[in-house]
C-alpha cells in the first residue's frame, strides 16, 4: 500500500490541494496526515473539511489542534499563533470541530506509528537531536514513526552499533526502513527549511520505502487573503521564504 504522508497543513488550503492533487496524481489513495491542520493560515475549515472527506485517512492531532478545540491552553502560544487560533475558532464548523476532536494524539498499527512531535509528549516535544531520537526509542515499537511539528524535512534512525543518525530530508531520494526509523515530512503550510514549496511523501509498505516531494503553489493568493483578513504580517511573509 502507498501512503500520501503530509503534517503542518495549518490552514493553508490553496497548499494543501496542491499536495492531494500531486499525490492522487500519483497513485496514491491512502493518507497520513501527522497534525496541525489548522493555525496560521486563512483556510482553517476548508483545510479540515478536505481532510474530513479523504476516505482513507490516519491522523493526529496536533497542539493548534488541540488548542483549538480546548484540549491545550492558549497561553503556551506566542501571540501571533494564538490571533490565528482564535481567528481558527470563529471560521470552524461543528463538523469540522468534531472532526479535530476526535483525532487521537497517536496511532499506531501494523504498519507505521504517527504522532505529532514525539512519541514520549505527542503534541509539544519538538524532535530535532539524535539525543532525542535516542530518549524516545522506548516509546514506541512499530517503524517507522511519522512525526511532524518542527515543520523540518527529517530522519532520524538507528545506525552502526546503535548511534543514533539523522539528516534532511531531499526531495525524490528514496530511503528504506530498516530498524527504528522516525520520518518527517516536513510542512504542507508553512516550510521552515528555507524552501517555500508544500512538502509531502510518499511511504510504501510493501518494499518500506519513503520519498520525499515538493510541491509549487501560489503563495501570493494565500498572502493576499491573509492581508484582506488582517491576519499577523510574519504569518504571511515567512511563507515567501520558507522559514
Amino acid at each position: 500500500m502507498r501512503y500520501g504522508v503530509f503534517s503542518d497543513v495549518h490552514g493553508n488550503y490553496v497548499a494543501l490541494k496542491a499536495v492531494l492533487d500531486f499525490l492522487r496524481k500519483n497513485g496514491v489513495e491512502d493518507f497520513i496526515c501527522c497534525g496541525d491542520v489548522v493555525g496560521y493560515g486563512p483556510q482553517p475549515l476548508e483545510c479540515a473539511e478536505a481532510l474530513r472527506g479523504l476516505k482513507s485517512l490516519v491522523s493526529v492531532m496536533g497542539n493548534h489542534d488541540a488548542a483549538t478545540v480546548g484540549k491545550m491552553d492558549i497561553k503556551w502560544f506566542n501571540p501571533n499563533a494564538a490571533w490565528a487560533i482564535e481567528f481558527a475558532r470563529t471560521q470552524l464548523t461543528g463538523q469540522a470541530l468534531d472532526f479535530l476532536a476526535r483525532m487521537p494524539e497517536r496511532v499506531e498499527n501494523a504498519d507505521f506509528t504517527v504522532v505529532h512531535g514525539s512519541p514520549r509528549k505527542p503534541l509539544t516535544e519538538y524532535l530535532l537531536s539524535e539525543h532525542q531520537f535516542a530518549d524516545n526509542m522506548k516509546n514506541w515499537e512499530v517503524s517507522p514513526c511519522f512525526i511532524g511539528h518542527s515543520h523540518m524535512p527529517l530522519y532520524f534512525r538507528e545506525g552502526e552499533a546503535g548511534i543514533p543518525e539523522t539528516d534532511f530530508l531531499k526531495p525524490a531520494v528514496k530511503l528504506f526502513v530498516k530498524g527504528k526509523m522516525m520520518l518527517n515530512p516536513g510542512s504542507v503550510g508553512q516550510p521552515r527549511d528555507g524552501d517555500t514549496r508544500a512538502a509531502c511523501g510518499i511511504y510504501d509498505t510493501a518494499n518500506r520505502s519513503f520519498e520525499l516531494y515538493r510541491v509549487f503553489y501560489d503563495i501570493g493568493s494565500v498572502q493576499d487573503m491573509m492581508a484582506k483578513l488582517k491576519m499577523p504580517a510574519i504569518l504571511s511573509e515567512r511563507l515567501s521564504f520558507g522559514f
